[in-house]
């Protein structure tokens, strides 16, 4: 039996289309223009079908999905200019009518000019997702909304000695949600550095940074949201042959302006990469600090830079989404990576632990933990059976509400020719939660045809 149209997000951010422009024409604006980019991209295709698109824990409503996307990543470099960008955009097409047609686009986009001998260098960059309008609602087609975070700034770099370097950053951050109002705002931050170099396999540092975050609007469910900050820290770099090791220790102070509420608390981060082997990287972060939505989505952000997955490479699905809003919170956050690259076999796995304490009393404060494998085996050079599981768990302070996440994902990739490929994918996901009708399964099947240049 139809049912009435649900009625999604708006379509894309006019502003990521916006930014996707304005790095690529970037370096041809600039003197010493850069050498040709170097391109990749793909065009795909895809049908997709599930039992139960909305995420209902009741009255499940089958739909048919289609989909083409098209995604890229380019490089270009020139005498003084850097640009490194990966993203792309998907349009969707729901054939049962119960959400209207999407398009959702995806960036993560650097550019650097240095200028001046290297003194100085212009720094623009933007992060565009996807990302759910509401955390304690289904990720379904109807929670989705476009966000973009875009910054822009300068960094000075001096050198009175040989050991010893001096820098002052200057950034201006600009936050956008389709549909999450006020996470709109505008930050705006000063770092000064003194760092020291006593060998070529170490640095030290010590910063001072200040920003300052005003959002266009203030939600009526919150004290505000406004807030200066003031951070104070020493940092501990070893880059070894296998070993890179960086420890950040210090204090970090914050301010509520609109309401004088203040807070302090120790800042510390510690971040390893070790690669035991040629084929096994393992990776560790611990983290006690202050955060917001917009530094976690440009913490989570792929580095553009990147070596490209091979195909079938071993996915490693993201257990956790970033809550859209303007509220600080202090985070404590554990997780820990190993990697396996093999002739035939790829495999990943990631727990984590997270505590995120909102400063706003009247913010949801929540605590989540959890884990995602991802394998994928080369059966024969033109066959790939690819997988993961992810299972998450997560609580809040304020109010009794416990989420138990659950995915599980199998396909297979063929090789067909250097450019075409074919895949099939099943996915399983659910949700058991001890709130009124925010439980859900979902079973979907994918076909899927893609052209990789």
């Amino acid at each position: 039996m139809a049912s009435a149209r649900i009625q999604p997000v708006a379509g894309p951010s006019p502003r990521s289309a916006l930014c996707i422009g304005l790095l690529a024409a970037l370096p041809a604006m600039l003197p010493h223009a850069a050498r040709a980019a170097q391109i990749n991209y793909s065009i795909g295709g895809r049908v997709e079908h599930s039992d139960n698109i909305a995420l209902t824990q009741t009255n499940p409503q089958e739909e048919s999905t289609l989909a083409t996307d098209v995604a890229f990543d380019l490089t270009q470099t020139g005498r003084n200019t850097t640009l490194a960008a990966s993203g792309g955009v998907e349009y969707l097409y729901y054939t049962g009518d119960l959400f209207d047609d999407d398009v959702r686009a995806s960036l993560v986009g650097t550019f650097n000019w240095n200028t001046w001998q290297d003194r100085m260098k212009v720094i623009i960059e933007d992060y565009a997702n996807y990302e759910p309008i509401d955390v304690l609602a289904a990720d379904a087609p109807n929670n989705q909304q476009q966000v973009n975070v875009f910054v822009a700034g300068t960094q000075f770099n001096l050198r009175p000695g040989d050991a010893t370097r001096v820098r002052v950053d200057l950034r201006y951050n600009n936050y956008w949600a389709e549909e999450s109002d006020d996470f709109n705002g505008d930050r705006y931050n000063a770092a000064f550095t003194l760092w020291q170099e006593p060998g070529p396999t170490t640095r030290i540092a010590f910063t001072v940074e200040g920003s300052e975050v005003q959002y266009d609007q203030v939600s009526l469910d919150t004290l505000g949201a406004d807030y200066r900050r003031l951070d104070s820290y020493l940092t501990w770099n070893r880059n070894l042959a296998n070993i890179d090791l960086e420890v950040r220790a210090g204090y970090s102070w914050v301010e509520l302006t609109d309401y004088n509420t203040k807070d302090d608390a120790p800042l510390f981060r510690t971040v390893l990469t070790w690669r035991a082997t040629s084929r096994s990287t393992l990776d560790m972060g611990v983290y006690y600090q202050f955060s917001d939505a917009a530094q976690e989505l440009m913490t989570n952000a792929v580095d553009p830079t990147a070596s490209p997955t091979a195909p079938g490479g071993a996915p490693t699905p993201d257990p956790t989404d970033v809550t859209i809003g303007p509220d600080l919170y202090r985070q404590r956050r554990v997780d820990v990576g190993y990697r396996y690259n093999g002739e035939r076999l790829d495999a990943s796995i990631r727990p984590y632990y997270e505590d995120n304490d909102y400063i706003d009393p009247t913010a949801e404060s929540e605590g989540s933990y959890g884990i995602g494998v991802g394998l994928s085996w080369a059966i024969t050079p033109s066959l790939y059976l690819n997988g993961s599981v992810s299972a998450g768990f997560r609580s809040f302070d304020s109010f009794d509400r416990d989420d138990d996440d659950f995915s599980v994902y199998i396909g297979m990739t063929k090789i067909l020719t250097r450019h075409w490929s074919l895949g099939f994918d099943l996915r399983h996901q659910e949700r058991d939660s001890n709130a009124n009708e925010a439980s859900y399964d979902e079973n979907a099947a994918i076909f899927s045809v893609r052209y990789t240049r």
